[in-house]
């Protein structure tokens, strides 16, 4: 049946209020919807989101097919405006890309990806979307080197990072192991590039052991202050050296892995920061 469309003029514009078929049976019109997401997830309020909307969320803005392995939600009013979420994927291949997706918005409206004076270098693997209204819409670098404001909200996001670390390490601790190796590579990193997040997060840095465990720096050396009080004692190649693994732990001492590239720079700087420990 063909339908065409009847409007009518009121103060000289054209209105459409439905279709009219051939019988000039009149049918009403479709109430609008919007094609867009008018109260993103972010603005909402974390205690009004569940799991599966925060894991929906990740898939519909990125396109990611792997579940981010845990996110932060930022709500904050003072002494700044700051909301957002960023995600943690997982990041356990050591030659994979780790460069993510930071997006930044001023009240929904969106002005750029990976803004480094907003989010340090060493974060940008992460994944998110902050909404920083007190931004001007056309942000200059210029602007954004020079900004106190801008500063307060990076050192802000890093603090943040860094809390939730130490909360899942404390409050959550299963669930911390089971994706330390998920995480170590950004977590080193991290340490490595900001003595400040490192001093936030050692306490939380674990140690992974040849059978498969994980212990803090605390741990390990409360265990071993009997046999060698102030030493790490870690490998680099398991297989390499199980005799000598072998050995150390017949006489009831554990041994860490340190088997990544990274690590032989990270073990380098955390044993220039605690001299009191060495690592053998």
């Amino acid at each position: 049946m063909k339908k065409i469309a009847m409007g009518i003029d009121i103060g000289g514009t054209n209105t459409a209020f439905g279709l009219v078929d051939e019988d000039g049976n009149v049918e009403a019109p479709k109430a609008p919807t919007p094609i867009n997401d008018t109260t993103p997830l972010w603005a909402k309020h974390p205690n009004e989101c569940t799991e599966d909307e925060y894991k929906d969320f990740f898939r519909k803005v990125f396109h990611d097919y792997k579940e981010p392995l845990f996110w932060i939600h930022l709500n904050m009013d003072y002494p700044f405006n700051l909301k957002g979420i960023l995600y943690f994927p997982k990041i356990n291949m050591e030659y994979e890309s780790i460069e993510g997706t930071i997006k930044l918005y001023n009240n929904q409206v969106f002005i750029a990806d990976n803004i480094k004076e907003v989010i340090p270098d060493f974060l940008l693997m992460l994944k998110g979307a902050l909404d920083c209204p007190d931004l001007p819409l056309n942000v200059s670098r210029s602007y954004l080197q020079n900004s106190g404001y801008v500063g307060k909200i990076s050192t802000h996001i890093v603090k943040k990072v860094a809390d939730k670390l130490n909360s899942l390490c404390n409050l959550e601790r299963e669930q911390y192991e089971s994706i330390w190796n998920d995480i170590r590579i950004f977590v080193e990193y991290a340490c490595m590039r900001d003595r400040k997040f490192y001093d936030r997060v050692k306490g939380s840095l674990l140690l992974t052991m040849t059978d498969g465990s994980h212990l803090t720096l605390d741990q390990y050396l409360e265990n071993a202050k009997e046999k060698h009080e102030g030493v790490v004692y870690y490998t680099t190649d398991k297989a390499l050296q199980a005799q000598y693994i072998s050995m150390f732990e017949a006489e009831g001492i554990s041994v860490a892995v340190f088997d990544k590239q990274l690590d032989t720079q990270f073990v380098t700087m955390i044993e220039s920061y605690g001299k009191d420990v060495k690592y053998l």
